[in-house]
């Protein structure tokens, strides 16, 4: 078979068309006689990629995909099911045929496409062999959906000079669901701070969104992506998470049995203050993770009439009242891999339903925090009743609706599943339930993300009726009445840089810039992080506040000095923010989290947007010797592995060949990996060993192996 060429269609040359694909895509090629992007051109050093101005073809083409009996060559077609191959800095050789594939991962971030907006790594392939001459691929690998874009040239070129390029419009079929693990869910007191806008009752749903035809939450939630990069104004709000006490909220009296977590939400912190905050308290049970809602109030610190004023709730069994729990989030899979239980999009779970004659239950508090006299009645309990021709089902559910990328107003994209928290029920003024006060059936929609948490939240009027159609036809949500929301807190921070860029480099510093977002007035300033390994293999060991003699800031770019000559670093920066708790008085200056992309869906391979830069220079050699060689058979071939050497010169690993354990005269190279840790071949001499490379030189001798 001749040369493997890089392009989607075919990457899946010499296939069986009729065995059943592991993923399948429809594809367009790209018009390479055109003006091209500078970021489908120059890809490195960068951690956004604007690629949705390509020329591209009319006609879409369906390719299929399959693993197939060749280990590596499954690695090149599905190289998101390879979790080796999405970690920054991995380095992997392929054999394909008559061709040996060196892969690179280079850069971790998003890419805009035709399509829409992914996150991805970036991966550089040299192609050599194969009958033709050496090609340079770079690939944008979304780690659900496999290779999304591509582009090749020839490797002598200086400037990329194009021959192939192509993108990928839509995955029909194979592509991997986001998880979200119960580890990636609460970090804790003071560790997160988000700023959002609450753009206040009445607003409508149509107004959030660009899309057209959009009237209802069932319209916009139907949407594959969601855009609320248009809200930029609005009364703010500020949500963390601080330690449960009578300071932070008057519900710590009220729900006495409560522990656990307290997150807040002040909203309107400009003016008159008013406090949203619910307790919850993890559970690890033998089969799933859940996290139950114990306590909490809606308009803490307001006056008025229950549903505008403050109303308390509690969940929690005391010595006199007995509750029925409320599972906040249940975290039923086991990904049996040692990362935990998580949840995906079909999700779903409930509080045990109030309506037999004896399920009516003490929940709510109308009493006003610091106030001398409740409100009346106080407190006011709770169960299922019709009303008003509504059936109201006396519970609380909650389900995983779908998954999707979201866009923030500061201009951030995200993976996000989208959920719904349906309540409804009837209120009433004694332990009785007999005449019903009120009626309460509110949907809340949020966009929650791994580590981040929830980025946005709709909230319903307090009381939404199914539509006669939606009775008819039986549904079991009452979307399309809700038109406008009461509530809205849609995230415009605290975020990380929305892009980072690796300018140019010296022989000991490198320049970066960044692009903080479309929104940064809540951005106090930034942290810059750098080592020679990514950020996710270990802590960063060099910092703008340990080190800050080596960062040069100038507004939103800096110079990082005193660096290794001929060295790769990986680099992040995140932004800062001070905030002045309301209720304690107690000032905290919050840095936007470090891993805001997960890949995978996995928190194994939770990587913060980073890019890399070598410097120039520096004949670095490296001095350590290669240990721990064993050689092993492996299909007829023989199998070498070895300890990872920590010598931050090596580059890559040289295995040499001998007929007889002479010096060094006698060994040649047969065969060159990255800074992965096996190799495999099929030499023709007895005695192998193992060296590191360096940019400068090769290292000490390894060991032998026979």
């Amino acid at each position: 078979m001749g040369r493997l060429v890089p392009g989607f269609a075919a990457l899946v040359l010499g296939l069986s068309a009729l065995a059943a694909p592991t993923r399948e895509v429809k594809t367009r090629s790209v018009r390479v006689d055109a003006t091209l992007p500078e970021d489908l051109l120059y890809p490195e050093g960068k951690s956004r990629w604007h690629l949705e101005a390509l020329p591209l073809v009319a006609a879409a083409t369906v390719v299929s995909i399959e693993e197939t009996g060749s280990r590596d060559r499954s690695r090149w077609l599905l190289p998101d099911r390879d979790p080796s191959q999405m970690k920054m800095g991995a380095r992997v050789r392929l054999e394909l045929q008559e061709m040996h594939v060196d892969v690179e991962t280079v850069g971790i971030g998003w890419t805009h496409l035709p399509s829409g907006v992914r996150e991805v790594v970036l991966q550089r392939a040299v192609l050599r062999g194969g009958g033709g001459p050496d090609t340079l691929v770079y690939r944008w690998v979304d780690p659900r959906a496999g290779v999304v874009a591509q582009v090749s040239g020839p490797l002598s070129a200086k400037l990329l000079e194009v021959t192939e390029a192509s993108v990928v419009e839509e995955v029909l079929l194979g592509a991997a669901d986001l998880k979200i693990y119960s580890d990636e869910l609460e970090r804790g007191a003071y560790a997160e701070l988000k700023y959002g806008w609450d753009k206040g009752v009445g607003t409508t749903v149509a107004s959030l969104v660009p899309n057209p035809g959009i009237t209802n939450i069932c319209d916009l939630v139907n949407l594959n992506s969601w855009n609320f990069s248009g809200t930029t104004t609005g009364a703010e709000v500020a949500y963390y998470q601080t330690p449960v006490n009578a300071a932070e909220t008057c519900n710590v009296a009220r729900c006495p049995a409560a522990g656990g977590v307290l997150g807040r939400e002040d909203r309107n912190i400009t003016a008159t203050l008013r406090k949203d905050n619910q307790i919850t308290e993890r559970e690890n049970r033998p089969t799933d993770v859940t996290i139950w809602l114990r306590g909490g109030s809606q308009n803490e610190n307001v006056g008025g009439a229950f549903g505008t004023g403050e109303s308390g709730f509690c969940f929690s069994t005391t010595a006199t009242v007995t509750r029925k729990p409320v599972p906040l989030w249940r975290f039923s899979h086991d990904d049996n891999d040692g990362n935990g239980y998580y949840l995906q999009a079909g999700d779903t779970w409930e509080m045990q339903a109030l309506n037999q004659v004896g399920d009516c239950q003490e929940t709510f508090y109308t009493t006003k925090c610091g106030a001398t006299q409740p409100f009346t009645p106080n407190p006011l309990w709770a169960r299922a009743c019709t009303s008003s021709g509504q059936t109201h089902l006396g519970k609380q559910s909650i389900q995983i609706v779908k998954g999707g990328v979201v866009t923030l107003p500061s201009g951030h994209t995200l993976n996000a599943l989208v959920v719904r928290n349906t309540t409804d029920f009837c209120v009433y003024s004694t332990a009785s339930c007999s005449t019903a006060l009120d009626r309460v059936r509110t949907l809340v929609y949020y966009w929650q993300v791994p580590y981040l948490g929830s980025v946005a939240l709709l909230r319903s009027p307090k009381t939404v009726n199914y539509t006669a159609a939606e009775m008819t036809a039986g549904a079991t949500t009452p979307c399309t009445n809700v038109t406008t929301l009461d509530y809205t807190n849609i995230a415009f921070g605290l975020f990380p840089p929305l892009s980072i860029t690796a300018g140019t480099a010296t022989d000991t510093s490198v320049q970066l810039s960044w692009n903080p977002g479309n929104d940064v007035h809540r951005i106090s300033g930034y942290k810059i992080y750098w080592d020679t390994d990514p950020g996710a293999s270990s802590s960063y060991a060099f910092n703008s506040a340990t080190h800050p003699g080596q960062v040069a800031f100038a507004g939103t770019s800096a110079t990082i000095s005193g660096l290794t000559p001929g060295t790769t670093y990986y680099f992040t920066v995140t932004s800062l923010s001070s905030y002045t708790d309301p209720s304690s008085l107690i000032a905290t200056t919050y840095e936007s989290i470090v891993y805001p992309t997960t890949v995978s869906g996995d928190p194994s391979f939770a990587y913060p947007v980073e890019v890399q830069k070598a410097t120039t220079g520096g004949a670095c050699v490296p001095t350590a010797e290669v240990s721990g060689l064993t050689v092993d058979e492996s299909g007829g071939n023989v199998h070498m592995c070895w300890t990872a050497t920590a010598d931050a010169c090596a580059v890559g690993y040289d295995v040499l060949g001998s007929s007889s354990p002479t010096g060094p005269g006698g060994f040649t190279v047969v065969g060159q990996v990255g800074l992965t840790t096996c190799w495999d071949g099929n030499p023709s001499q007895s005695y192998l060993l193992v060296r590191s490379r360096g940019t400068g030189g090769n290292g000490p001798w390894g060991h032998y192996g026979q």
